[in-house]
């Protein structure tokens, strides 16, 4: 997470639900917020701060974590009920390197935020990023090395070694996660703005800082 206070809360309270410490360990990873992000963390969780980063930090989290099941939820993304069991299912098959889930983006606006809601994505590596949480088995994670040090798509390369690891595949249950950048600079423009990005970065070279030069949001410039 990073400058998180309006989220943070009930982003762990849809992850939490009514499991128990034995089945579920969350781990909050802070990468240095200077909002009222840590006041709003829930008791009962592990919190760790990192420098900024969302690979350093997932990395520093997964490392400490004492499970053999790692899911990396975004900081803005909420979590329905059942969900542990929904990724408990999918990793039950040997075949199955990793996975994420369906997802709704909110609040939803216009006509094109309507149609990509009620789209139901195939488990395809290019299609499957971070804020539709990221789910795989411990040994996977660590023989791929985790996520690369890199200032953004460490969720594309992430997908993109889980894919050679074996099967991937998507969880029909959908997250809920913040649209805001949507708001920001308007749906047609950002969506336009993910596909460019995208086409850029994996057929036109361009480098993963290339690509955050032009897609900070308005919560990292927050003073």
């Amino acid at each position: 997470m990073l400058n998180e206070a309006q989220n943070i809360a009930e982003v762990l309270s849809s992850t939490r639900q009514d499991y128990t410490d034995k089945e579920l360990e969350i781990i909050v990873v802070d990468g240095g917020s200077n909002d009222a992000t840590r006041q709003n963390i829930l008791e009962g969780v592990v919190f760790l701060e990192t420098a900024p980063g969302r690979a350093r930090q997932m990395n520093a989290g997964a490392a400490i974590a004492k499970g053999e099941l790692l899911v990396f939820i975004h900081a803005d993304t909420r979590m329905q009920p059942g969900w542990r069991e929904e990724v408990i299912h999918e990793l039950s098959s040997p075949s199955v390197s990793g996975g994420t889930f369906q997802s709704t983006i909110m609040p939803e606006k216009g006509w094109l935020m309507k149609v990509i809601n009620r789209t139901d994505f195939p488990a395809w590596w290019k299609l499957m990023y971070g804020d539709q949480v990221q789910f795989m088995r411990r040994p996977t994670f660590e023989k791929i090395g985790g996520f690369p040090d890199i200032p953004l798509m460490e969720d594309v390369e992430m997908s993109r070694a889980l894919d050679k690891a074996g099967r991937l595949v998507r969880v029909r249950q959908r997250t809920f996660t913040s649209g805001r950048r949507f708001l920001e600079n308007g749906p047609v423009r950002q969506y336009w703005m993910n596909l460019i990005c995208m086409i850029r970065y994996l057929y036109l070279g361009a480098s993963a800082e290339d690509i955050r030069r032009v897609y900070q949001s308005s919560r990292e410039k927050c003073p």
